[in-house]
């Protein structure tokens, strides 16, 4: 319902105005007068006026100085001029003020109900635009909040090739994820290695932390130009830019990067290292990110530095392609380990197609074929296909390019090795970490002396155990260690200095201030319990 407000000096016009009509009949719910200005800005504080009917020219102040007000204190109102003269002085100050309209006095009943009826729409179709523009707002926030989301969902299935990267899969899935990039657009990853933080922070602020590195690399990497930073299945930070980047090259990514190490060793107390990758189309992406995590799992030297992605040339003698493929040979590389080989071959017989070395009809030849070795393989290993993520649309794609079966066959290989490989690999080391820290719990062992032993960079062996664990290692090797200190308070009677020492701590107070936080009690203190319940 909306209100009505008459404003004019002479009180047979406000009466006149008040009974021409039932206003309730056009949704009017009040009608309130007015003789002077000071008593209409009155009443328009104390209630919400839709419609004001003003007189122009009134003794102590004008209408059309009231109205200037109004737009400034009560913009949704309109209003309507009452004016004993038709110059036009009038009609261009009322018009320049976004009065509704303006009517010549004595005002004429049904003309009046007329231009207010009119108005009352206008108030309505102004409050549908406001109530609009509100809920636009809303949504505009939500998808501001929700966007980064769904972009990191989207390259984490393309990195862990849940999401299919040919024919509309692709696009579809880039749509679903308001990521603005085309499917034949470019994407160059940076991987953000977190290697050490150098103050103790507990499980919610390291989170915290990893956070706030995340939006600085934003700030920084995709300062003016499109991307994301997002975090893969398994931990690892990357800064994904776009296409509209593709203009500098990957080596002027190097000052920004040694830009980012420093902001995060003085801002962020970690030390990290970034591992450029280069420009490559959507379906390379995985690919790369998995050369990028290869390079790091496997840097023992270099910390707080900068390092250029570099395939590895291979030092063997190149591999033969045959015209068919041989399922024989392409499955002893997949159960050998050797994904590089069989990629190898499948580029090898993609470009041998393409220079129509061989006829084009053996294209659905060896997309069976492939299929073929995939298969074989997957029962050699015991494989079911629900262990391989969306294995039934990767085994049921339709091949009707090269282009399409290269990435194809990259994806569905390496999708059934990782399945195959990755979780024994990983097991294998975290196993080998913890049989290393138990036999040498009485050494001064480091994070750094657990990576070197298995041959692992330290900051991917830590995001590994993890993963594994649950635990970080450096908690399990305290606890381990503390473990073996208690043992000692039980069973010897060596002196807490001793066993301090025993266990690889030098520091005596920092030992026992663990060995509190771990069991609520020092060690003495310990020792004097245990004996009086024995």
């Amino acid at each position: 319902m909306a209100r009505m407000l008459v404003v004019d000096d002479e009180k047979f016009a406000v009466d006149g105005i008040c009974e021409c009509n039932d206003w309730s009949t056009l949704g009017i719910e009040a009608v309130y007068t007015a003789n002077h200005a000071d008593a209409a800005r009155q009443i328009m504080k104390e209630h919400r006026i839709d419609i004001l009917v003003c007189d122009i020219e009134m003794p102590d102040e004008d209408g059309l100085s009231l109205v200037r007000w109004v737009n400034q204190h009560s913009p949704h109102t309109e209003s309507l001029f009452l004016t004993c003269h038709s110059e036009f002085a009038y009609a261009k100050q009322a018009v320049n003020l976004g009065s509704f309209d303006y009517l010549l006095k004595p005002v004429d009943g049904e003309e009046l109900v007329q231009a207010v009826s009119l108005m009352l729409q206008a108030v309505r179709e102004k409050e549908e635009s406001v109530q609009h523009h509100a809920e636009y707002r809303k949504y505009a926030e939500l998808w501001r909040k929700q966007q980064p989301l769904l972009a990191e969902r989207f390259w984490q299935d393309m990195l862990s090739r849940r999401q299919l990267s040919f024919g509309d899969f692709l696009e579809r899935g880039l749509k679903d994820a308001q990521i603005e990039l085309e499917a034949d657009g470019r994407v160059m990853p940076i991987l953000i290695s977190i290697e050490e933080w150098h103050k103790p922070l507990d499980a919610r602020d390291q989170e915290i932390m990893e956070y706030a590195v995340k939006k600085a690399a934003g700030e920084l990497f995709l300062s003016g130009g499109a991307g994301d930073v997002i975090m893969d299945r398994s931990g690892v930070m990357f800064a994904m830019v776009y296409t509209g980047g593709a203009a500098r090259s990957a080596g002027s990514w190097a000052e920004p990067c040694r830009k980012f190490i420093e902001v995060c060793r003085t801002y962020f107390y970690c030390q990290i290292t970034c591992y450029i990758g280069k420009f490559v189309s959507l379906q390379e992406v995985s690919g790369l990110c998995e050369g990028l995590k290869d390079k790091e799992r496997h840097n023992v030297k270099e910390s707080q530095s900068v390092i250029m992605y570099v395939p590895q040339g291979s030092t063997a003698a190149p591999l033969l392609v045959p015209d068919n493929i041989n399922v024989t040979e392409w499955s002893s590389y997949m159960l050998n380990k050797e994904r590089d080989k069989v990629i190898s071959l499948i580029n090898r017989s993609v470009d041998k197609l393409e220079a129509g070395q061989i006829h084009q009809n053996q294209l659905e030849t060896y997309h069976l074929d492939t299929l073929q070795v995939v298969y074989g393989f997957m029962h050699v290993k015991g494989m079911s296909p629900s262990q391989v993520p969306n294995f039934p649309l990767w085994a049921s794609a339709q091949i009707r390019s090269l282009s399409q079966y290269r990435h194809w066959a990259e994806n569905i290989v390496s999708a059934v090795m990782d399945a195959a490989f990755t979780a024994l690999e990983s097991n294998s080391v975290v196993q080998k970490s913890v049989q290393y820290m138990k036999e040498n719990v009485e050494e001064d062992i480091s994070r750094e002396d657990v990576a070197a032993q298995v041959g692992l960079n330290p900051a991917y062996l830590s995001r590994l155990f993890k993963k594994e664990t649950g635990q970080n290692l450096i908690d399990y090797l305290i606890e381990t260690k503390l473990a073996r200190a208690r043992q000692l308070l039980d069973t010897t009677g060596m002196t807490v200095s001793a066993i301090a020492q025993q266990v690889g701590y030098s520091n005596f107070s920092h030992f026992t201030k663990m060995f509190k936080k771990q069991y609520g009690v020092n060690p003495q203190e310990y020792r004097n319990v245990t004996k009086r319940l024995d």
